[in-house]
């Protein structure tokens, strides 16, 4: 909703509108002269030519109400952005998995090759100051978002499909609907663009034929025309030597960690392919990616201890965050983890209990509701219980609040632990909190003496 705040500002719109607190992005808004009023209320929505909502506005939400009556046009955020693509040639991507990461990737390696594109994520790009970039070519890269339906707006688009899991099933109700939604999304592609899709995920594998657009497939096994070999982690981030069409390319050096990363970097890569560009000058380019916010980003210390935060909301996300500490660090794993919506709690709370076999220490806290109504039965004491069954030899802490949780890591963090805030919710909060109050502490215990 930022960016498209933004790119209507940029194109001589008077734009204004609420949230329900301040934030970082409401501050970036102000700044670049827009006016957001915090709550919710009728009289906020003025008189405006157009109303734009997003998924998590309810349809009793007061402003929303007074557009529908106000008579004006109203519309929903992925429609505002079909608008925009009007004249584009638009890279769609979506899955379950990596649609942040892979689009920022893709719009960096079009940056830094001077195609100059118009690019949409879901989160900050450093490369981007922020979430999104206006370019003056016709590319048009943007994350595709499956959670409620709207990307079946996005047609005659390029398209990349990461992977394929249960999720969002609050809106599509079972997998295989959610499956079918995928379906119709890949035959609205661009009959004379490309589909990038991970060929060792099954479920997107039994998918493609719905394309008209031409596969090229990637992943790290199934016989992909992009993948990689030689994965080695390294200081910094991971590496590896893509492989394209048999033939093998120059190490590249990734400065962000995961083997995750590396294929949302084949992902970006086949997508390169798709579109025609020197893959040498792909590698290259996805060399100087520094990764998007919170994606395994470092908060800080405490106590000799660090401090990173995820958006990790999926089981599979969490443990390929948790692998990741694991593997590039030498330290105990604190996990503290915020679950995302009763509704996905409750579909996927075993696969959620088996999430955190990486982790030395769990901290459970309670769950983010976002726009849901909490679900009777469902709740993070239950998953706390469930995940010290599973694992009677780590400790399993349920703590309700930001403030149990850094008051128990004031008293108990030590220097060899990495600490990790999971979730898609405000579980930040808490790593930055830590994170500031070493911060004060480094700065009492060095500051000089009168």
């Amino acid at each position: 909703m930022s960016a498209l705040a933004l790119t209507c500002a940029g194109r001589g719109a008077r734009v204004t509108g609420s949230d329900r607190q301040n934030s970082e992005r409401v501050a970036r808004l102000r700044a670049a002269g827009i006016k957001v009023t915090i709550g919710h209320k009728a009289e906020n929505i003025g008189h405006a030519d157009l109303y734009v909502y997003t998924t998590a506005i309810h349809d009793d939400n007061p402003e929303l109400v007074a557009a529908r009556r106000s008579g004006k046009p109203v519309l929903h955020r992925s429609q505002l952005l079909a608008q925009l693509l009007d004249g584009h040639r638009g890279i769609a991507i979506t899955g379950t998995h990596g649609k942040s990461t892979t689009t920022a990737m893709i719009g960096v390696v079009f940056l830094k090759l001077g195609l100059d594109p118009t690019v949409f994520v879901g989160a900050d790009v450093p490369d981007f100051g922020g979430t999104h970039r206006i370019g003056n070519s016709r590319v048009f890269i943007f994350e595709a978002c499956e959670s409620d339906g709207s990307f079946l707006l996005y047609k005659n688009c390029s398209q990349v499909l990461t992977s394929i899991e249960p999720d969002h099933l609050d809106t599509h109700g079972t997998f295989e609907r959610l499956q079918r939604a995928y379906a119709q999304f890949l035959a609205i592609a661009d009959p004379k663009g490309f589909l990038a899709y991970r060929v060792d995920d099954p479920v997107v594998a039994g998918l493609v034929d719905n394309s008209p657009a031409q596969g090229i497939s990637f992943g790290l096994s199934g016989r992909p025309r992009v993948t990689a070999q030689a994965i080695e982690v390294w200081a910094g981030g991971i590496s590896y030597e893509p492989v394209v069409d048999g033939q093998t390319m120059g190490r590249v050096k990734l400065q962000v960690p995961g083997r995750h990363n590396v294929l949302n970097a084949l992902a970006a890569t086949a997508a390169c392919v798709g579109a025609g560009l020197d893959v040498g000058e792909v590698g290259s380019a996805l060399e100087q990616f520094r990764g998007v916010g919170r994606r395994f980003e470092r908060l800080g210390e405490f106590n000799g201890a660090l401090i990173y935060d995820d958006y990790a909301h999926h089981p599979t996300e969490v443990r390929a965050a948790l692998q990741t500490a694991r593997q590039h660090f030498d330290r105990k794993v604190v996990a503290i983890f915020q679950p995302h919506l009763f509704s996905r709690t409750q579909y996927l709370m075993d696969e959620f209990a088996a999430a955190f076999d990486e982790a030395d220490t769990v901290i459970i806290t309670d769950i983010y509701a976002a726009r849901e109504e909490p679900i009777p039965g469902v709740n993070s004491a239950e998953l706390a219980r469930l995940i010290a069954r599973r694992r009677p030899g780590i400790e399993v802490h349920y703590l309700p609040t930001h403030e149990e949780i850094v008051d128990y890591l004031a008293k108990h963090a030590t220097a060899d632990q990495l600490i990790m805030t999971i979730g898609a919710g405000d579980i930040r909060k808490a790593g930055e909190c830590l994170a500031a109050s070493g911060a004060h502490k480094f700065a009492a215990t060095h500051a000089p003496r009168k």
